[in-house]
C-alpha cells in the first residue's frame, strides 16, 4: 500500500467527478489513518506545479513587465506582475464564486416562502412548498459542489504564485552581484519565503469580491427592497457607515502588518548571526546583550502586533455584529413606525443580512486587509529583486587571446566596490568603508599576463588586494577601467571553505559524474583517504550544513578537492595551506597543485613563502598595485617589497597545524540523522499538553475565563434577543391577519408606497406619523393586549441585541490581549532556551531548522493561530447555543441530529491523522528551503565560479517540489474533510425540512418559532463545518506550538553563576591545574580527551600541538567548559566545574580561530556591554594597529560592520578579536589557532603583541606554526585525546622518537635546524 501513494500525483489523471469529490486522496487517508505518514509517501509534484515551470513563467513575465514600465516610464509592481501571470487561472475559478453566492442570495427567498406555509392563513399549497423545499435541497447539493471546489482552486493558484515567485528569488540570489549581497541577508529572504510570500493564501480567495461585492449589495439591497420597503434603505445607511470604517481598520492593520514585517526582518537576521556565532558568544559570555538586543527588537514588533490586534479585533467584532445592528436599526424602526413584518419577511430579510454579513463584513474586509498586506510584502521583495545584478558574468565561456600561450591577460584595469552601494529599504546600508575600499578593497591599474601552465604565486600583505584579484578574474569584482580576458574554463577556491550539506562524495564532485579514476586521485592528491577511513560510512559520510561535523582543515582539503575535481583550464586558489600542518601542506603542494594539476594554469594566493621557490613566478601586491612580478631569485636580487617580507619572516618551512574539529573524525557519521534534512517531528496526535502549554503562557487565570464570561453572556444574550424576535414575528402575523380583514385603517401614504409590495400599515393618528407608538383607535382589550406585547417583546430584543454587540466586541478586545501575551512569553522562554542550550545542539542542527521555529513557527503563533483559536471557541459557543434553543422549540429535530454529530465526528477522527500529518510534512519540507538559501549565500562566489548555479537552482526546484507536493496534499486533505462535513450536514437541512413539513400539523408549530429553528439550522451548516475544518486546521497549525514548545526542553548548560562563586580578583596568578580531565561533545559521543592531567604554571606560556583530530581545541573546550567535562581542572585553586559559567569565561580571554563579528557598529563588537570608555577602545585599537584605519572613517568607533564582518578582510577581522582580548585585561589567554587564515605580517603583528601586552598572563597557544611556540615556556603534545609529552621545546628535541621531535624533523633538515636553534637559545635565555 506504501508503495501506492509513491509516485505521479492521482490528481492529474483523476475524472471531473473525482476532483469535484477528491475521491482520488481516499487512499492517503486510509493508509495515513493506520500509519503515520512520511516524505517517503508523498506523491510526485503536479506537472503544472513544478518549480521550474513556473519559475521559468515568473522570470519572463517580470522582465516583460519590467520593460514595458521602463519604456512607459513607470515603476514596476511585482504585485501587478503576479496578477497579470496568473490571470486566467484565478479569472475563471471565478465562475464557480458568481455560482455560489448567486445560490445564497436565492436560498433566503426560497426559506421564506416555505415559512409562510406556517403562518395562519396561508395561501401556500401543500405541493407549493414541497416544490420550494425540493428546490433548496438542490441548491444546497449545488453550492456543496461548486463552493469547495472553489476554495481549493483558490489555494492552489496562491500556491502557484508562492512556487513561482519563490523560484525568483533564488534566482535572483544566483544572479546578484557580490555587493548587492552586502544588502541582504539570509534571514531577511527566509522571512520573504517563511512570511511575506504566506499571504498569497489568504489574499488570492478574496480577490473576485471586489467586483462581486458591489453587486451582491445591490442585488440584496433590490431584494430587501422588495420584501420590506423603505426601511431597507437602512440597511444601506449602517453599510456606508460601518463599511468604510472596516476599510480604515484594514488599512491600519495593513500598515502595521508592514512594521512587524520589518521588526520580523530585523530580529530573524539578527537570529541568524546569534545562531552562527553561537560558540563564540558563549566564550565572550555576551548573551546578556544580545539577549536584550533580541528582547528589545521583539518587544517593538510585539507592540505593533498588539495595534494590529486592536484594529483586527475591532474588524472581527464588526463582523460578527453588523447583521445584528442593521437588523436592530430595521426592526426597531419597523416597530416604531408601525410598519408590520411577518415572520416570512423577518426570516428572508434575516438571510439577505447574513449574506451582507459574509459577503462585506468578511470577505471584503479580507480582501483589503489580505491585498494590503500582499502587496506590501511583494514589494518588499520587489525591493529585494531590483537589487544589483553581476555585471558580464558568464560560466566558463572562453575568449580569443591576443597570444595564443597566455592564460590569463588583465590590462591596465583598476576595479573596485566604489559606486556599487546599495541602500536598503528600511535605511540600513551595509556599506563598505571607503578607507578599506580604497586599500583592501581595490585593484589599481593591473597589468598583468599569465601563461597557458604556469604556477603564479600571489603574496602581500592583509588588504593588500590578493583576493580581490582573484575576484575580478571571476567577474566578482566589479571592473571600472582596463580588460580582463580568460581564456577557457575557471576554478576557483575562496578563501574561507564552504561545505554544502549533503555526503562526503557529492561536495566532491558537485554534481558532476562520478569518474572514478579522477576521483581516486583527487582524494589522494588532497589526503582525504586517512579522513575516509575513519568515518563508517565513507564517502557517503553526511557532513552536515556548513560542513559542521569537520574540521577546519577537512573542510579546507574537501574545499580544495571540489575545485581540482573540475576540469578546468585555469585554477584559482586563495590560500588553500592556510588551515593544514606542514606535512599536510606539504602533500597538498606537491600531489595536487604541482602534480595533479600539471600544465594547467594556477593562481595561488598565499602565505606561506616556502613553497614560493617551486612557483614559476610570483606577484607582489600592496595597497592594491602590483608591486613586483618574476621568478624567487629574480625578486630576492630585485630588493623590493618581496625582500622585506622575507626578511620580516623565517624563509623556510614554517608549519601550520590542521585546526582541530570540534567533533573528531569518529562523530563525521555521528548519524546521519543530526544533519539530515528532516526536522523535528513528533508523532500521533497534538495532546492537550500542547494547548495547555500555549494558554499557560497568557496569564489563562486571568484572561481564559473572562474571554469565556464574556462570550457566554453574548449568546445567551443573541438567542434571548433571537427568540423574543420570533415572538414578535407571531404577534405581527396576527396583526397582520386582522388588517387584512379590515380592522385597522390604513395610513394613507405609507400605503400608496408599500401596497405593491403586499404591505399594510397599522398607523391610527389622521395623516400624522406619531412620536410615540400608540396603541389602535379602536382600543379593543385584544389589541392593546397584542400592541402592548409587541412593545415589551422588541425592546427585549433590542437590549439583548445590545448586550450582545458589547459581549462579542470586548471577548474579541479581550482574547486577542492574551493571544499577544502567549506569543511573547514563547518566544522568550524559547529564546533564553536556546541561549542556553550545549554548543553541540548548535553543532548538530543546521541555522535553517532553528531559524524555522524563529521565523516560520513564532509568525503563525503571532497572527494565524490567535484567529484560529478565536474562531474555534467562538463559534463552538454560537453552535451550543443554537443546538440546545432549536431542541427547545422543536424536540424531534434531535432525532436526525444526533446521528449527524456522530457521523461527522467519526469522519472528523478518520481525516485527522492524515490532515495532521501533513501538516508536519508541509513544515519539515520547508526547512530544507531555508537551508539551502542560507548556505548558497555563503558559498554564492564558489557556486558561481565553479559554473554550478544551475545545478543549485535545480536542488532549490527539488526542494522547493517537495514542499509543494507536502502542501498540495494538505490542501486537498483539508477539502476532503470539508466536503464530506458539509455533504451530511446538507443532509440534515433537508431531513429537518422535510420532517417539519410532514410533521407540520402534529409539531404545532407557529411561523415565528419554526422560522427561528429553520434558520438557526440553515445557517449553521456553515459555521458548523467551518468550525470543525477550523479544528483540523488549528490541530495541524498547533505543530508550531508544539515544535516551539521542544525547543523550550533542550538540555541546558550548567548555570551561569554559583551560590558560591571566587573571588573578583580571582584568578591573580593564573595557575592552571588538570587532573583526568576528560570531554565529550555530547552523551551520546565517545570521548575526545582522555585522562589529561599536567600542572601549568602562574605566567607560563604554553604551546599545545598535535596533529588532526589530537584534542587541541578539545582541551580548550574543557577549559572553557563549552562541553561536558569529567575530572577536575583547578585554576588558582578554584575548581571551575564547581562554578558559574560566566564566573569562569568571563576571567579567560579568547582569541577563536574563526573571527567572527556581528552586524552593528565596531563599538558593539568590541564592547556590548559599553563597560569601557572610549579611550580605551582606541586605545586597544592602537595596539593592533587598527587606530589609524578607524580613524579615518567619518563614523570612528561607530562606523558600520557588515553581517559577519565581510567589509573587513580576515586578518583585520583577526586584529578586532584581539583588540578585545586586550580590552578584557584577564590574566589567562586562549588562542586557538588564530592566526591560520592571516599572512605573516598579520601573524607577526599578533605575536609580538601577544608577547608584550599579555607578558605577564598566562597563556595557551593551539600553534599553527611551530616557530611561534619555540618560545614557549612548555610545548603539549597531543595525540589521539591524550597527552603525550609535556615540557620544554628544548628538552622535548632531545627525546629520540618523541612526537614533538617528529613533527619539528618533517618541516624539512634546514627548518628543523633553524627551530632546534630557536628552542637552545631560549632555553638558555630563561636558565
Amino acid at each position: 500500500m506504501a508503495d501506492k501513494l509513491k509516485g505521479p500525483c492521482p490528481y492529474s489523471t483523476a475524472n471531473w467527478l473525482s476532483r469535484f469529490t477528491f475521491w482520488w486522496i481516499f487512499p492517503l487517508f486510509r493508509y495515513g489513518f493506520r500509519h503515520p505518514l512520511t516524505q517517503d509517501n508523498l506523491y510526485d509534484v503536479l506537472p503544472e506545479d513544478q518549480s521550474h515551470l513556473l519559475g521559468d513563467r515568473m522570470e519572463k513575465s517580470w522582465n516583460d513587465h519590467v520593460e514595458k514600465c521602463e519604456k512607459k516610464g513607470k515603476k514596476p509592481s511585482l504585485y501587478w506582475a503576479v496578477i497579470a501571470e496568473f490571470k486566467w487561472e484565478w479569472g475563471v475559478n471565478g465562475i464557480f464564486l458568481v455560482v455560489s453566492e448567486g445560490i445564497k442570495i436565492i436560498q433566503p427567498y426560497l426559506v421564506g416562502r416555505i415559512i409562510s406555509y406556517f403562518q395562519p392563513g396561508t395561501t401556500l399549497s401543500q405541493t407549493e412548498v414541497y416544490i420550494y423545499a425540493t428546490v433548496v435541497a438542490v441548491s444546497h447539493i449545488l453550492e456543496l459542489i461548486v463552493n469547495p471546489k472553489y476554495f481549493f482552486n483558490s489555494h492552489h493558484i496562491a500556491l502557484k504564485m508562492k512556487v513561482a515567485v519563490a523560484s525568483l528569488i533564488y534566482r535572483k540570489i544566483l544572479k546578484m552581484s557580490s555587493w548587492s549581497k552586502h544588502s541582504t541577508t539570509s534571514g531577511k529572504i527566509i522571512n520573504h519565503l517563511s512570511t511575506d510570500l504566506d499571504k498569497f493564501s489568504y489574499a488570492v480567495e478574496n480577490f473576485h469580491f471586489c467586483w462581486l461585492g458591489p453587486l451582491e449589495i445591490v442585488a440584496i439591497l433590490y431584494l430587501l427592497y422588495q420584501q420590506i420597503g423603505l426601511v431597507s434603505l437602512l440597511t444601506l445607511a449602517v453599510t456606508l457607515v460601518l463599511l468604510p470604517l472596516q476599510f480604515m481598520l484594514g488599512w491600519i492593520y495593513g500598515k502595521l502588518r508592514i512594521k512587524i514585517g520589518a521588526a520580523g526582518d530585523k530580529r530573524i537576521h539578527l537570529m541568524n548571526q546569534i545562531i552562527a556565532g553561537m560558540r563564540v558568544i558563549k566564550m565572550y559570555c555576551w548573551e546578556k546583550p544580545f539577549s536584550e538586543t533580541v528582547f528589545n527588537i521583539r518587544g517593538w514588533e510585539v507592540f505593533q502586533i498588539w495595534k494590529a490586534n486592536i484594529a483586527k479585533s475591532i474588524n472581527m467584532s464588526l463582523f460578527h455584529c453588523a447583521s445584528v445592528i442593521i437588523s436592530m436599526v430595521m426592526f426597531g424602526t419597523a416597530w416604531y413606525t408601525r410598519v408590520p413584518l411577518s415572520a416570512q419577511r423577518i426570516y428572508s430579510t434575516l438571510g439577505w443580512v447574513s449574506c451582507l454579513r459574509l459577503t462585506i463584513f468578511l470577505f471584503m474586509m479580507y480582501l483589503v486587509e489580505d491585498s494590503k498586506q500582499l502587496a506590501s510584502s511583494l514589494n518588499r521583495i520587489q525591493s529585494f529583486l531590483t537589487v544589483e545584478d553581476m555585471k558580464m558574468f558568464s560560466e566558463g565561456k572562453a575568449r580569443s587571446m591576443e597570444k595564443g600561450d597566455v592564460s590569463v591577460c588583465i590590462r591596465y584595469m583598476t576595479a573596485s566596490w566604489h559606486g556599487h552601494q546599495p541602500q536598503s529599504k528600511e535605511g540600513v546600508t551595509d556599506k563598505l568603508l571607503d578607507q578599506e575600499m580604497i586599500e583592501a578593497f581595490s585593484l589599481k591599474n593591473i597589468d598583468l599576463e599569465v601563461k597557458k601552465g604556469e604556477l603564479l604565486a600571489v603574496v602581500g600583505p592583509v588588504g593588500s588586494g590578493k583576493t580581490s584579484l582573484l575576484l575580478s578574474l571571476i567577474k566578482e569584482l566589479p571592473t571600472e577601467t582596463g580588460q580582463v580576458r580568460v581564456q577557457g574554463m575557471l576554478a576557483y577556491m575562496a578563501q574561507t571553505p564552504w561545505v554544502m550539506p549533503g555526503t562526503f562524495q557529492a561536495n566532491v564532485t558537485f554534481g558532476e559524474n562520478v569518474e572514478q579514476e579522477r576521483y581516486r586521485r583527487v582524494m589522494h592528491a588532497c589526503a582525504l583517504n586517512k579522513d575516509l577511513e575513519l568515518m563508517r560510512l565513507g564517502d557517503q559520510t553526511l557532513v552536515g550544513e556548513r560542513g559542521l561535523l569537520l574540521s577546519g582543515g577537512q573542510k579546507a582539503r574537501l574545499t580544495l578537492a571540489r575545485t581540482v575535481y573540475r576540469e578546468a583550464d585555469v585554477y584559482l586558489l586563495d590560500d588553500p595551506l592556510g588551515a593544514v600542518d606542514t606535512e599536510v601542506g606539504s602533500h597538498l603542494f606537491q600531489r595536487c597543485i604541482c602534480e595533479l594539476l600539471r600544465g594547467k594554469t594556477r593562481i595561488l594566493v598565499t602565505h606561506q613563502l616556502q613553497y614560493l621557490r617551486s612557483a614559476d613566478r610570483i606577484v607582489v601586491l600592496n595597497e592594491g598595485r602590483v608591486v613586483s612580478v618574476g621568478t624567487y631569485d629574480e625578486l630576492v636580487k630585485q630588493g623590493t617589497e618581496f625582500s622585506s617580507i622575507l626578511t620580516k619572516h623565517d624563509k623556510d618551512m614554517e608549519e601550520k597545524d590542521e585546526r582541530q574539529e570540534k567533533l573528531i573524525n569518529e562523530q563525521g557519521e555521528k548519524s546521519t540523522e543530526a544533519v539530515d534534512d528532516g526536522d523535528f517531528s513528533e508523532t500521533g496526535g497534538i495532546g492537550w499538553n500542547v494547548y495547555k502549554d500555549y494558554y499557560l503562557s497568557g496569564r489563562p487565570w486571568l484572561y481564559l475565563p473572562l474571554t469565556m464570561f464574556l462570550l457566554v453572556i453574548a449568546y445567551a444574550a443573541n438567542g434571548y434577543g433571537n427568540w423574543h424576535l420570533a415572538k414578535w414575528a407571531e404577534l405581527s402575523d396576527s396583526l397582520n391577519l386582522r388588517t387584512q380583514n379590515g380592522s385597522y385603517p390604513l395610513y394613507p401614504v405609507i400605503d400608496t408606497l408599500n401596497q405593491t409590495h403586499g404591505l399594510y400599515t397599522t398607523y391610527m393618528y389622521n395623516n400624522t406619523l406619531p412620536l410615540h407608538p400608540t396603541l389602535p383607535s379602536n382600543s379593543t382589550p385584544e389589541g392593546a393586549l397584542i400592541t402592548t406585547q409587541e412593545d415589551e417583546l422588541m425592546q427585549q430584543y433590542l437590549v439583548a441585541m445590545s448586550v450582545f454587540v458589547v459581549g462579542i466586541s470586548l471577548f474579541s478586545l479581550v482574547y486577542f490581549r492574551m493571544s499577544v501575551i502567549i506569543s511573547k512569553r514563547l518566544h522568550n522562554n524559547m529564546f533564553r532556551v536556546v541561549m542556553g542550550a550545549k554548543t553541540h545542539f548548535f553543532d548538530s542542527n543546521p541555522v535553517g531548522r532553528i531559524l524555522n521555529r524563529f521565523a516560520r513557527d513564532l509568525g503563525l503563533i503571532d497572527s494565524l493561530i490567535p484567529a484560529l483559536t478565536s474562531t474555534v471557541i467562538e463559534v463552538s459557543v454560537h453552535l451550543v447555543m443554537t443546538i440546545v434553543i432549536t431542541c427547545i422549540i422543536n424536540p424531534f429535530l434531535l432525532l436526525p441530529f444526533t446521528p449527524l454529530v456522530i457521523v461527522i465526528y467519526f469522519i472528523r477522527l478518520f481525516s485527522l491523522p492524515t490532515t495532521r500529518n501533513m501538516k508536519r510534512l508541509e513544515a519539515m519540507t520547508q526547512s530544507p528551503i531555508f537551508s539551502h538559501i542560507s548556505d548558497t549565500l555563503v558559498g554564492l562566489q564558489s557556486i558561481r565560479a565553479l559554473g554550478m548555479s544551475r545545478k543549485f537552482l535545480q536542488d532549490f526546484d527539488r526542494f522547493q517540489d517537495r514542499h509543494t507536493s507536502a502542501f498540495f496534499l494538505f490542501l486537498s486533505a483539508n477539502r476532503w474533510y470539508s466536503l464530506r462535513s458539509l455533504f451530511f450536514l446538507d443532509i440534515y437541512s433537508i431531513l429537518v425540512i422535510l420532517l417539519s413539513l410532514v410533521f407540520r400539523e402534529m409539531i404545532g408549530l407557529s411561523g415565528g418559532l419554526y422560522g427561528m429553528a429553520l434558520n438557526y439550522l440553515l445557517t449553521m451548516a456553515s459555521p458548523f463545518e467551518y468550525m470543525m475544518r477550523k479544528t483540523v486546521d488549528l490541530n495541524t497549525q498547533m505543530t508550531s506550538v508544539e515544535r516551539i514548545v521542544s525547543y523550550t526542553k533542550l538540555e541546558q548548560e550548567p548555570p551561569k553563576v554559583s551560590n558560591s562563586p571566587p573571588p573578583h580578583s580571582w584568578p591573580k596568578n593564573g595557575e592552571i591545574k588538570l587532573v583526568n580531565v576528560g570531554l565529550q561533545y555530547s552523551s551520546d559521543t565517545d570521548h575526545v580527551l582522555q585522562n589529561v592531567t599536567c600542572f601549568i604554571n602562574s605566567r607560563e606560556k604554553i604551546g599545545i600541538v598535535g596533529r588532526t583530530g589530537a584534542g587541541k581545541s578539545s582541551l580548550l573546550a574543557a577549559l572553557l567548559r563549552l562541553a561536558e567535562t569529567t575530572g577536575e581542572i583547578y585554576i588558582d585553586d578554584v575548581d571551575v566545574l564547581k562554578i558559574g559559567l560566566h564566573e569562569l569565561r568571563n576571567k579567560i580571554s579568547v582569541i577563536p580561530q574563526d573571527p567572527i563579528l556581528f552586524s552593528g557598529t565596531l563599538r558593539e563588537n568590541l564592547d556590548p556591554f559599553e563597560e569601557y570608555t572610549d579611550d580605551q577602545l582606541w586605545m586597544a585599537l592602537e595596539q593592533v594597529q587598527l587606530k589609524v584605519k578607524v580613524q579615518s572613517e567619518r563614523e570612528g568607533l561607530y562606523m558600520e560592520v557588515s553581517d559577519s564582518g565581510q567589509n573587513l578582510s580576515v586578518g583585520q577581522r583577526q586584529l578586532v578579536c584581539l583588540a578585545r582580548a586586550i580590552l578584557r585585561q584577564n590574566n589567562i589567554l586562549v588562542l586557538d589557532e588564530a592566526t591560520a587564515n592571516v599572512d605573516h605580517n598579520t601573524d607577526r603583528l599578533i605575536q609580538e603583541t601577544i608577547r608584550s601586552r599579555f607578558k605577564n598572563c598566562t597563556v595557551l597557544t593551539v600553534a599553527h606554526r611551530i616557530h611561534t611556540i619555540m618560545d614557549s615556556s612548555r610545548v603539549m603534545v597531543l595525540n589521539q585525546g591524550k597527552l603525550v609529552e609535556f615540557d620544554t621545546p628544548y628538552q622535548l628535541l632531545q627525546k629520540e622518537d618523541g612526537f614533538f621531535r617528529n613533527l619539528v624533523q618533517q618541516t624539512g633538515k634546514a627548518q628543523a635546524k633553524v627551530l632546534q636553534s630557536l628552542a637552545e637559545n631560549y632555553c638558555k635565555e630563561r636558565s
